[in-house]
């Protein structure tokens, strides 16, 4: 007979409630349209998580890969190393990353003034309250202006790293990482044909039926991911996928990139800077810094971009002008393709979310993917929460020029005074009657998603609007004297903190021990911010 017990475990069991999350799908096979950053990384993820299907990669070796430096979030970290599973000591052996605490923003207000923009909560009310600045709101913010990391050398030389308590993500040399996710696609057995498509065939319901190639194959799959980038080979230019652009928000069309040496300084964060006609990045990997002029043609053509960079940055001779438009199609799974990073859409390169877009509309495809072809409540769903995220991406890159005071050129005035922030302005309006946002946990304006984010919170918000100087201080709960006990710390730890060219000069990483202990440890943001 069973008893009270035994009736009470049966009662709260929950056990099949637990599912997978990732679904079965009657899809078998994939083909995905183009290598690169986020036809590789879609590769590899499928594999991992949808191990039935069979995923392919055609890309043509005939096309070059751009590249430039790439600023990253902190989804790569648990994305790459927990659940791809590619191991961090050939990672860092192999692509050379640099670590990245945050943007440091030469924005905001006129003058020599800056705000930095970490990946850690802190105290932004406090730190704009007392000192009109956000930029001792955290230990994170002062390591950035220190050019310091959070790893801490003690008086015996022995080494304390704090890696695993502040988030951070990487700077990564564009060609490096597409070749070690080339060499590791075929590590895992996943086929990769190296061939150019010539033509997309359709059915007479306009699914697309085959891809026919210059070496005369002609290659048939359940599901067509394009990765086309821009040209948008098969979402935009077979399926005529409506695009919707961006330009209301972001007017700008054309980055010219270039590289300077670093001089041994290597920094832990982006730079964005803003400039007459728009803004410039500089992302700082182990030898040099990758930079690149983003501005709009409607005012400024290559010579007066190239005449602005010299006159800050010195003799620039090796340049390159990258194109681009800021807009997203309509619908991300349409028939039977589904596009995927620049083939579906692009922001733009502020905040560095080129790669964070890509692993979100990669990962929501593993968690929500459509038994079939005819599960339209699957793929609804499925568009509509990757058109929510980058729509709440668009509105949060335009809270940056809406606000940007720093130089009063016709193009900076342009964007003050026209640029549509959407459904943010619900967000400011909220900011500026309850600041802080983060106390309440407003100020995400996404409805729901499928993949928590780590950025671009409430918290994000915060830093973002105080920043820029966007509300009137309003005096927090804590003291000062609490306050200053707190920044004084910061300080002191500071003073004690490595450099990033210590940490690889000495190789740090691996002679002390700390890129073992950071992805053994079980109890770090990494572990906690998995997808």
């Amino acid at each position: 007979m069973a008893s009270i017990t035994d009736h009470i475990e049966n009662a709260f069991d929950l056990s099949y409630t637990e599912f997978s999350k990732f679904p079965t799908t009657e899809i078998k096979t994939i083909g995905i349209l183009g290598g690169g950053t986020a036809g590789y990384l879609a590769a590899l993820a499928l594999t991992k998580l949808h191990p039935h299907i069979k995923t392919s990669v055609i890309e043509s070796s005939k096309i070059p890969v751009i590249g430039v430096g790439e600023s990253t979030t902190t989804e790569i970290v648990p994305f790459l190393h927990r659940t791809l599973g590619i191991d961090p000591t050939t990672f860092f052996r192999e692509v050379e990353p640099t670590l990245k605490l945050g943007i440091k923003f030469d924005w905001g207000c006129p003058g020599d003034y800056h705000f930095n923009f970490n990946f850690f909560a802190g105290h932004h009310q406090e730190s704009y309250y007392y000192e009109d600045s956000i930029n001792n709101a955290n230990w994170s913010s002062v390591l950035m202006d220190h050019n310091k990391i959070p790893v801490l050398r003690n008086k015996d030389g022995s080494l304390i790293s704090l890696l695993q308590s502040i988030p951070f993500s990487y700077h990564i040399d564009n060609k490096n990482l597409i070749r070690f996710l080339n060499k590791t696609l075929k590590q895992r057995q996943i086929p990769i044909i190296d061939a150019e498509v010539v033509k997309v065939n359709q059915d007479e319901n306009e699914f697309v039926s085959s891809l026919e190639t210059d070496n005369g194959q002609k290659l048939s799959f359940d599901l067509y991911i394009d990765c086309s980038g821009f040209r948008s080979r098969v979402l935009e230019q077979a399926l005529k996928t409506e695009f919707v652009p961006f330009n209301s928000t972001l007017i700008n069309n054309r980055a010219l990139t270039f590289d300077t040496p670093n001089n041994d300084v290597i920094g832990p964060f982006t730079r964005c800077t803003t400039m007459n006609n728009g803004w410039c990045w500089t992302i700082p990997m182990r030898k040099e810094n990758h930079h690149g002029y983003v501005h709009s043609t409607l005012y400024c053509d290559e010579e007066t971009a190239l005449k602005e960079v010299r006159a800050k940055f010195g003799p620039i001779e090796k340049y390159k002008m990258v194109e681009f438009r800021s807009g997203r199609h309509k619908q991300a799974w349409n028939k039977n393709v589904f596009g995927l990073g620049n083939a579906y859409g692009f922001v733009e390169p502020l905040e560095s979310t080129a790669i964070q877009t890509a692993v979100h509309s990669i990962m929501t495809l593993c968690r929500l993917m459509p038994n079939n072809h005819q599960d339209r409540a699957s793929i609804a769903a499925l568009n509509q929460e990757i058109a929510v995220t980058w729509d709440t991406f668009r509105w949060f890159l335009g809270i940056h020029y809406k606000y940007n005071k720093q130089l009063d050129t016709p193009y900076w005035q342009w964007c003050r005074e026209n640029t549509n922030i959407g459904d943010a302005q619900l967000i400011v309006d909220l900011f500026n009657q309850r600041q802080p946002l983060s106390s309440s946990n407003l100020g995400t304006n996404s409805p729901y998603t499928a993949l928590e984010s780590l950025v671009f919170n409430s918290n994000s918000y915060d830093t973002l609007l105080y920043g820029q100087k966007v509300a009137k201080p309003v005096k927090p709960r804590m003291p000062k004297e609490e306050y200053l006990s707190r920044t004084y710390s910061y300080q002191e730890l500071t003073k004690n903190a490595l450099t990033l060219h210590e940490l690889f000069k000495e190789d740090y990483l691996f002679s002390k021990g700390l890129l073992e202990q950071l992805f053994d440890d079980p109890d770090t943001w990494i572990v906690e911010t998995e997808a």
